[in-house]
């Protein structure tokens, strides 16, 4: 009899240890947050986004080999065809993407001004600094990117230090021949394409005027389509000198081309490029899951390995890159530049043709 009863004793307590063990696997399996376990996390995300094509599929791929029941569908281009896209299903009411990377925070405050964007705070979010996140918690940045100066160091000996030098006639006769009287000295990519661009242009425009690209247009300098379109363009030597992305300069020096920059003295545009996530998702948990893995320390030094500032004030910039509070700053109204991003591009169209 004392037998039987310790052997349903044990029983007993086997069930109650049983039980408890479903409840917590039940608790969690919740796909409301990114905060279960990878296997959990299933579906498809639409990632729009102008950061490099490259990057962005290399980013997909190893969150899928994190989530791999997450498949992420990635549409790439310029800030405008991106912007172009999202106001066409906006228009709809069918709204594809769920997690949306542009260059500028222009673009992004436009889209929380239309009502359009999920709150969301991610992980390690206190780990980027209050002035590249929203205070409503809309977007966060996931990278810093700044407009230079770069030059071809096999064409020029003495570079631009300053915007103002691409203006300065007396500059631009201390270059060598052709160069000193040539139409094309200087390239600048077109805000009509790029999001970077448009922020640049409006930074220049608020410290200078819009003289200065009357000037600009009178000096002979061309408008290329992209930042990338401008590098390309000053390593094959065709415009020596241009405004492009620092982080593009820094890789192509890492490849060995004939390109270096300036952070010119008279300050440029710092921009936090944001990260938000699409309120309409039908996918919250794994949007929310890949805006976590875009913030993590292994993507943020991921992104250091293609020359780019880090979003993360505790991962190393990129070799010789000054710190952000070091770089010369030209100060804009985010918030301005959101609500006057067609006059800008339509002002510097009108200017430069």
């Amino acid at each position: 009899m004392k037998k039987l009863f310790v052997s349903l004793l044990i029983f007993v307590l086997a069930l109650g240890l049983a039980g408890s063990g479903c409840i917590s696997g039940g608790s969690g399996t919740s796909t409301s947050s990114p905060s279960g376990s990878e296997t959990q996390i299933r579906g498809t995300i639409h990632f729009y986004t102008s950061i490099p094509k490259d990057i962005a599929i290399k980013i997909a791929d190893e969150f899928q080999k994190k989530y791999p029941n997450v498949k992420v569908e990635v549409y790439r281009s310029g800030a405008s065809k991106v912007m172009t896209k999202l106001d066409a299903e906006i228009e709809s009411g069918k709204i594809i993407a769920d997690v949306v990377w542009l260059a500028d925070p222009g673009n992004t405050i436009y889209l929380k001004n239309k009502g359009v964007l999920m709150k969301y705070t991610p992980k390690d979010a206190d780990k980027v600094p209050n002035f590249a996140k929203d205070p409503d918690g809309y977007w966060i940045a996931g990278r810093f990117i700044a407009p230079v100066i770069a030059y071809n160091t096999k064409i020029i000996q003495n570079p631009p230090k300053k915007w103002t030098d691409l203006i300065d006639p007396n500059y631009r006769s201390s270059l060598p021949s052709p160069w000193n009287n040539a139409e094309g000295w200087v390239a600048v990519p077109n805000p009509l394409y790029s999001g970077a661009a448009t922020a640049w242009v409006y930074g220049i425009s608020q410290k200078y005027g819009w003289d200065y690209f009357k000037k600009a247009r009178s000096m002979g300098i061309v408008v290329l389509k992209s930042n990338g379109a401008v590098k390309n363009a000053i390593i094959e030597g065709q415009d020596p000198i241009g405004v492009t992305l620092d982080y593009m300069v820094r890789q192509s020096m890492e490849d060995g081309a004939p390109i270096n920059y300036v952070y010119p003295e008279d300050g440029t545009v710092v921009i936090p490029s944001p990260i938000a996530i699409m309120k309409t998702t039908k996918n919250p948990a794994a949007a929310k899951a890949f805006v976590d893995f875009l913030l993590s320390k292994d993507v943020q030094e991921l992104l250091v390995q293609y020359g780019i500032i880090p979003a993360r004030t505790d991962v190393t910039p990129p070799k010789g890159t000054p710190s952000i509070e070091n770089i010369p700053q030209i100060k804009i109204d985010w918030e301005k530049l959101s609500s006057q991003l067609e006059d800008v591009r339509n002002q510097f169209s009108q200017i430069m043709g």
